[in-house]
């Protein structure tokens, strides 16, 4: 540690008593430079109350119910996971991709972006992953107007842990 003195002074007794002010200086600056680095904002609602909310507003359907309805042919299976997660996991057969980011423009039938799968008088089942992800696109759909639409519990982890059935994505 190179010792730079507080002041002007240079004799030897400034120097031995100045370096504890500049450790305790050089601390007190550390803090502020993380305090700095946190969030500006106040978070009023975190991610899982938003989920939590999601999945007591919207229908649930079990893997066990879900398995059969892959061919009933009256039922829509919604994936909102991104490509990565489909290409590695693969995809419930005969499943509409929609990314959480897109969905919104899948469904509406103004948007150049409209899927027609969303356009049809059956009964959708969103998954994600988990569970979380698809319960917040199930609001979002419902809000919009795309009914019936139920999530399914427990995602694709679920699903796979059944021994559901995959496409490859």
């Amino acid at each position: 540690m190179t010792e730079r003195p507080l002041h002007g002074c240079c004799c030897a007794g400034a120097m031995a008593i100045d370096w504890p002010l500049e450790m305790l200086f050089g601390t007190v600056r550390r803090l502020l430079k993380r305090e700095d680095e946190t969030m500006g904002q106040t978070i009023k609602t975190s991610a899982k109350d938003i989920v939590k909310a999601a999945m007591a507003a919207v229908p649930a359907i079990s893997v066990e119910e879900a398995l059969p309805l892959v061919t009933s042919g009256i039922h829509v299976f919604v994936d909102l996971r991104d490509g990565t997660e489909q290409a590695t996991t693969g995809v419930i057969p005969g499943a509409v991709a929609s990314s959480r980011g897109m969905m919104e423009f899948h469904i509406d039938p103004e948007s150049p972006a409209h899927k027609p799968e969303f356009n049809q008088d059956k009964t959708y089942v969103f998954y994600c992953a988990s569970g979380g992800r698809s319960a917040m696109a199930a609001q979002v759909a419902m809000d919009m107007g795309l009914s019936p639409v139920v999530n399914l519990t427990g995602g694709i982890g679920a699903w796979t842990k059944a021994g559901g059935p995959l496409d490859q994505g």
